[in-house]
């Protein structure tokens, strides 16, 4: 056979053959999936929000997990309001729309916890009319029959509509 009807003959089948195999390829991926990698953190967040009751919080170990967007807590959407917790013994506040606060709201003053306003970067007690601060450092504790100070605060994660507080 010669050089050229050997070319004639076997390239159109050689190339028919790789581009074949290639098509096939393309095919084959084509039909796999790719898998969709979701972050720990929000893993975490969705596994909260489902367990978050209807009272719009959750309860684990030293930690608290508010749901935002609960009729409660909704209010903290906005910033510079303010919820008085009762159940958790926690005043939270939206400081920012990237900043939420969270303090005891026990009064250092004589223990009242639900007469709570919140002006001027400071809480005041409608108890006796104790003004106290949300700084860090000078903290007055709870019942200390202290009149000034800066109410003892918790530190705050907050993930989309989820906020936790650590109590630790």
């Amino acid at each position: 056979m010669k050089r050229r009807e050997f070319t004639r003959k076997t390239c159109p089948a050689l190339v028919l053959s790789i581009m074949g195999s290639t098509l096939l390829d393309s095919c084959d991926n084509a039909k796999e999936e790719t898998a969709v990698i979701v972050p720990q953190e929000e893993k975490d967040y969705l596994d909260r929000m489902k367990t978050i009751g209807a009272a719009g919080f959750l309860l684990v170990q030293n930690k608290v997990y508010f749901n935002l967007k609960h009729a409660t807590y909704s209010k903290l959407l906005t910033a510079t309001n303010f919820v008085n917790d009762l159940d958790n013994g926690v005043l939270l506040l939206r400081q920012s729309d990237s900043s939420l606060l969270a303090f005891d709201n026990c009064c250092p003053h004589l223990g009242t916890k639900n007469q709570w306003s919140f002006q001027n970067n400071k809480f005041r007690c409608a108890n006796h009319g104790n003004s106290f601060g949300i700084d860090s450092g000078q903290t007055a504790r709870c019942s200390s029959n202290s009149q000034f100070g800066n109410l003892r605060s918790f530190k705050t994660l907050l993930y989309k509509d989820l906020l936790t507080v650590d109590f630790s």
